[in-house]
């Protein structure tokens, strides 16, 4: 890390001194700013290009996630870190789903943590991917291990919007479950400018662990999927790897129940899709035909998976994922501009 630039988005004065004076022994190159606005005249005007970025949320004149959504934009590829005394779980969604690498919850009782989780930033090739999502899902844990937190009501916030459109394709879902029970979540996201990742997960087979489980999977999805996608000597991810890994890591971090899954992907552009079960039965319908993908079982139950598998072609078609009663119908149509 000798020599390494380093720049601490924060306003908390006795916080950042303490952060800066620990990065100096360490002999990195320390920059301050105090609201994200000043970090981007750094960067853009003052030319300071940093190595990674620690990045507080709530700020002055720009908070963090304005800030993140500036980098985005203006296509800064620096690696953001986020340390942060929030407990609304939903901002650090969004600066995940923004790109943010990791993150790190104040109070931070050992400085080390943040030594650590820098060198993963700045070194990833020395890391496997399983081993940087699994320091993630640590940090992650750390977080949402808040008793202040209300985690089925948080979920519920994370649910995707019922219509959306991604990739020029418009996504609908609707939730068919019983009434006053959650059963089935959703998540869904653009993994590049013509490729779709999506999962249901059922989270009542195992209601003690069933909504930790869900968080877990939420924050490593993306960076699974776009590791299996950005493999140039495959088309299409090798999903049974995915969950595998999904598994793994679940394993890893002390779970011990059952987790039924459904895996999708979706190239919009070839209109491959890919649907794997590892416990959800699924109900497809295209344009000129219809598919069933059965059950597998859940995650949880064995060490190593090769799930039940469905590859097919469509530009518009609708999938009726189930388990019993627990119902979501998922529809994907191209989307015409008005």
């Amino acid at each position: 890390m000798k020599n390494r630039k380093i720049l601490i988005v924060e306003d908390e004065k006795i916080f950042c001194t303490i952060l800066r004076e620990y990065l100096e022994s360490l002999e990195t190159e320390v920059y301050i700013a105090d609201n994200g606005a000043l970090a981007l005249e750094l960067i853009t005007q003052q030319k300071v290009i940093p190595d990674v970025i620690l990045c507080d949320l709530n700020m002055p004149i720009m908070n963090g996630e304005s800030f993140m959504a500036e980098l985005v934009e203006r296509n800064i590829n620096v690696p953001v870190i986020v340390i942060s005394a929030t407990t609304d779980f939903t901002q650090l969604d969004r600066m995940f789903r923004l790109g943010a690498k990791d993150a790190l919850l104040k109070p931070i009782k050992n400085l080390d943590e943040v030594k650590v989780t820098i060198h993963a930033a700045l070194y990833p090739e020395q890391y496997d991917s399983e081993t940087l999502i699994e320091n993630e899902i640590q940090n992650i844990s750390n977080i949402l291990n808040n008793d202040k937190l209300d985690m089925l009501a948080i979920l519920k916030q994370l649910q995707p919007p019922v219509a959306q459109v991604i990739n020029g394709y418009k996504i609908n879902y609707r939730q068919l479950n019983e009434a006053n029970r959650f059963g089935l979540l959703l998540d869904i996201a653009a993994i590049s400018e013509e490729q779709i990742g999506f999962y249901c997960i059922d989270i009542e087979r195992s209601p003690q662990e069933g909504v930790m489980a869900a968080f877990l999977i939420r924050v490593v999805f993306n960076d699974l999927l776009k590791s299996a996608v950005n493999n140039r000597d495959k088309k299409l991810p090798q999903i049974d790897n995915i969950i595998n890994q999904i598994n793994h890591l679940l394993e890893d971090s002390g779970f011990s129940g059952q987790f039924p899954l459904l895996l999708g992907y979706f190239n919009t552009k070839s209109k491959n899709v890919i649907l794997a079960s590892a416990g959800l039965e699924a109900n497809i319908t295209t344009e000129q035909h219809h598919y069933h993908l059965a059950r597998n079982v859940p995650l949880g139950t064995l060490k190593t998976y090769h799930s039940n598998r469905l590859d097919f072609q469509g530009e518009s078609w609708k999938c009726l994922i189930h388990n019993s009663n627990q119902k979501i119908k998922l529809m994907f149509n191209l989307y015409a501009q008005k």
